[in-house]
């Protein structure tokens, strides 16, 4: 039995640090996206059946970078200090990675099917990747709802600072900066500040006017205005 098969009746409880929060609001958004769009293209124009298969390719790339960051800072400890939940979350991405596999696999049918199989195939893209998401919430949902109180308990909120420099410690900057525009949007304007103010007292002046110019870039004028306002910029 895997996380996927099990309902989630456990009431959400505050933490002091989220490892999964802000990563999982940009993992929603992008499967939202990707679902809609073979929803609502025209499965006869090969460019769009085209331009959706490069949009499934770029969010199964970024969920398998995800999955191991997760793997490389998060599973070990999960091993050590909760190993049923660590065999359960296992179990979990293998077969979401496969399910992946299978994704990208029918968006690369979908783009060369022929004009009288194009509806079918766009079809069929859409509702795989919308049970693909059914099953990706669930999951998310436990991490946030059952592994994260369980992991801050076990270890304390210091170590869980330290997994998630470890994660950050990992990703190459060109990552960083592609997961930081996808997460900003997704993000409430509280949970942007403290994103930033964590920046602004930790990094050197350069970096996090790097990633100001970033958020500039992804957020509207509604949005970035009231938070430039609570940062101080």
């Amino acid at each position: 039995m895997t996380l996927l098969d099990q309902p989630t009746t456990t009431a959400l409880v505050p933490v002091a640090f989220d490892l999964y929060k802000d990563i999982h609001k940009a993992i929603r958004v992008e499967l939202f996206s990707a679902t809609t769009e073979a929803a609502r293209l025209d499965p006869g124009a090969e460019l769009d059946r085209a331009a959706l298969a490069a949009q499934v390719r770029d969010v199964v790339g970024f969920l398998v970078d995800h999955a191991e960051h997760e793997d490389g800072a998060i599973q070990p400890v999960l091993e050590r200090e909760l190993p049923d939940l660590a065999e359960r979350v296992e179990r979990d991405h293998h077969h979401l990675e496969s399910w992946m596999e299978d994704l990208v696999s029918m968006a690369e049918e979908a783009v060369v099917a022929p004009a009288s199989g194009a509806r079918f195939a766009v079809h069929r893209l859409h509702l795989e990747l919308a049970s693909f998401t059914s099953a990706y919430l669930a999951h998310q949902d436990v991490e946030e709802r059952v592994i994260m109180p369980a992991l801050e308990a076990a270890v304390g909120v210091p170590a869980v600072v330290e997994i998630h420099q470890a994660i950050l410690a990992g990703i190459a900057p060109e990552d960083m900066a592609r997961s930081l525009s996808l997460m900003f949007p997704a993000m409430n304007i509280d949970d942007r500040t403290d994103l930033l103010r964590g920046m602004m007292a930790g990094a050197p002046p350069e970096v996090f006017q790097g990633v100001w110019g970033l958020v500039c870039s992804v957020l509207p004028p509604a949005d970035l205005e009231p938070l430039a306002a609570r940062l101080g910029v």
